[in-house]
């Protein structure tokens, strides 16, 4: 007989929380020892239940998923598996995740069947990551004048503004956009700044 799966649930939408939590204990060895909508209250009360898995949403007010997933795995380490639910598909994600511990970044439109999956590989000691991540070639660098067209461009300014802004020509941006969507390798001025965030040339994306 499989030992029993405890565990905690944590997301702010208490209705799909509420679903999963039923799907879950459909499962035979596994037991939701408790649902939280706060993380802090999460802290304060998760020692009661000693969780095998929580599973989180990444979005949640007052304390982030990557801030939450640094604390619990400062205190439980590897004995406490975590399962990550997100909106963000953005490598940076991802990769802050893996760094962290975390155990397995789902999308939040995952189904019940991958993520019973990824508990029971969590518990497993396997870890669920994009593959991609560790097989990338890497992307030529941006200069100095390169990366901060791209900040102004991620503030939605246009060619015009960032030309007053940098004291610059238009024609100057003009250059530097192509030169950085030849080096990103990507197509647009948004994919542009997907992939900056992505390789955390544009610091921490914000939620």
């Amino acid at each position: 007989m499989e030992s029993l799966v405890k565990i905690i649930l944590l997301d702010d939408h208490p209705l799909v929380m509420e679903g999963l939590k039923t799907r879950l204990e459909e499962e035979p060895n596994f037991s939701v020892q408790a649902t939280f909508t706060d993380p802090l209250v999460l802290l304060e009360q998760i020692h009661l239940y000693e969780p095998d898995v929580v599973v989180m949403d990444v979005s949640m007010p007052k304390l982030d998923g990557f801030e939450l997933a640094s604390i619990l795995k400062g205190k439980y380490g590897s004995s406490l598996k975590l399962i990550m639910l997100s909106g963000y598909g953005y490598d940076e994600f991802y990769r802050k995740a893996y760094e962290l511990g975390v155990n397995a970044y789902l999308s939040k439109q995952a189904t019940y069947p991958q993520i019973i999956n990824a508990i029971r590989q969590s518990i497993s000691g396997h870890v669920l990551m994009l593959e991609r991540l560790f097989n990338k070639s890497p992307v030529e660098p941006l200069t100095p004048a390169e990366q901060r067209v791209l900040a102004l461009v991620a503030r939605e300014l246009t060619n015009k503004d960032i030309a007053r802004e940098l004291a610059v020509s238009q024609r100057t941006v003009e250059y530097h956009i192509t030169s950085i969507i030849q080096k990103l390798e990507v197509k647009t001025r948004i994919g542009a700044v997907a992939k900056g965030y992505e390789l955390g040339i544009l610091g921490p994306m914000q939620m």
